[in-house]
This record gives structure tokens, C-alpha cells and sequence, in this order.
């Protein structure tokens, strides 16, 4: 079975260029997957001529096998996670069980996390930033249900900022930064990482609250409780 890049259904909302990125990168992880589940060792040759697309191509985006293998082995198991948002459930919570569920199923393999994020960095160093390939980004999918799930409290600023600084609680830089930086022991790095989920959502909505408490008619302004009285 070929996986032709024309034939990966990805978002094309954006430049035409990064959509082909993302479509070539997603066709080779793909030929990974089609490959492994056949039996055949997924040589970056072999992804490659699967994908149909030359082995320099496949080289650009995955500076290995190994990196390509976890990649692939990253993109089965994330398929498999609940996604979808269920009329009712809690937000915050949702968010603090997202960045738990990411964060320890990359701390199931740390050497794993470790090779792919040197290859993320090694393809970063090694292209032009014009010819660069897009991370996957695959906490977003994640966090954007929610954020957008969140519309009627946050606006369109206080949700884009709350977006970013969630992107910073869970993936594989949020998990080195807590296991290799802090020091952190992987059960605790998971807890910090859901507990700084749920602190970002609560925050976010505390200030919204406040910022409408503020516009409310006939509220003081200025923090002034009531009217000044004379002696």
C-alpha cells in the first residue's frame, strides 16, 4: 500500500507551503505505521519510496529511523486518546487530564523523547528557516477543543494567551524542563503538569470574572467603596 502525500487529509486553512509540509511529513510517519504493521523494518529508504517522496525529502524531516520510529510509534498511541469534548464536562478538569494523559505517555519512554527531540532540533538546525518542517503540535489538538470551549467567558486575547501558556505545561519540552531542568521525578513532572493546567484555566476565568465585575453599571471604580462623607 503506497501513502501519497496528496492523499493525507490535513487542515489546508493557511499557506499552501506549510499545509505540504504537514502533508508530507504526516505521509511519512503514515508509510512508518503501514510498514511496521506489514512487518518490514522502516528504513528511512523504504518510508521514503512508501511515501513516495525521494530519501533526502524523508531525511529533511526525520534526521533518522530511530527518530521517524518514535514519531510513528507517538501517532498510533495519540489516535487512541479521548479527545472529543462531552456536552458537560468540566473544563478545567478536562484540561488538567489532558496534560496528564500527554505527559505520561511521553515519560513511558524517555530515551524515545529524548532522540525525538534532538531530532526536532537537528531538523530545525540543518534547514533554511523557509524550508523548515512544521512540528506536529500535537498537544493542540488537545487544547484548542477546550480553549474553544471557552469562548463565551474569554475573549479573543485572554483565549490566545491562555492557548500559549497551556502549550507550555504539557509535550516534550514541558517534560524535560520539569524531569532534566527541575529535577523532577516523572509521577511528580505528570501531577505538576496537570496541576499548572488546571492553574492557567482557573486564572484565565478569574480574570475574565474580575474584568466583568468591573464593567458592571454603577460599580466604583478605582477600588472607592461608596461616596465620601463630610465631617
Amino acid at each position: 500500500m503506497r501513502v501519497s502525500t496528496a492523499s493525507v487529509g490535513v487542515d489546508r486553512v493557511g499557506g499552501g507551503r506549510l499545509n505540504q509540509k504537514r502533508r508530507t511529513r504526516q505521509a511519512l510517519v503514515q508509510a512508518a505505521l503501514v510498514l511496521s504493521e506489514e512487518g518490514r523494518p522502516p528504513t528511512l529508504q523504504r518510508v521514503a519510496e512508501e511515501a513516495l517522496v525521494s530519501r533526502a525529502t524523508a531525511y529533511r524531516y526525520f534526521p533518522s529511523a530511530e527518530a521517524l520510529l518514535y514519531e510513528a510509534h507517538l501517532e498510533r498511541v495519540v489516535r487512541s486518546m479521548e479527545r472529543a469534548l462531552r456536552p458537560g464536562d468540566d473544563l478545567v478538569e478536562a484540561t488538567s487530564q489532558a496534560a496528564r494523559a500527554i505527559n505520561r505517555l511521553l515519560l513511558q519512554n524517555e530515551m524515545g523523547l529524548h532522540v525525538i527531540e534532538r531530532s526536532f532540533m537537528q531538523v530545525w538546525l540543518d534547514n533554511p528557516a523557509e524550508a523548515r518542517p512544521p512540528r506536529p503540535g500535537r498537544r493542540m489538538e488537545f487544547i484548542d477543543p477546550i480553549v474553544a470551549a471557552l469562548a463565551e467567558k474569554l475573549g479573543p486575547g485572554a483565549r490566545a494567551r491562555l492557548r500559549t501558556a497551556l502549550a507550555l505545561t504539557m509535550g516534550a519540552e514541558a517534560v524535560l524542563s520539569m524531569r532534566d531542568v527541575a529535577g523532577a521525578t516523572a509521577e511528580a513532572a505528570i501531577e505538576v503538569g496537570g496541576w499548572a493546567a488546571r492553574a492557567l484555566v482557573l486564572q484565565a476565568l478569574a480574570e475574565a470574572a474580575a474584568g466583568q465585575r468591573r464593567l458592571q453599571p454603577g460599580r466604583p471604580r478605582g477600588g472607592r467603596s461608596g461616596a465620601r462623607t463630610s465631617s
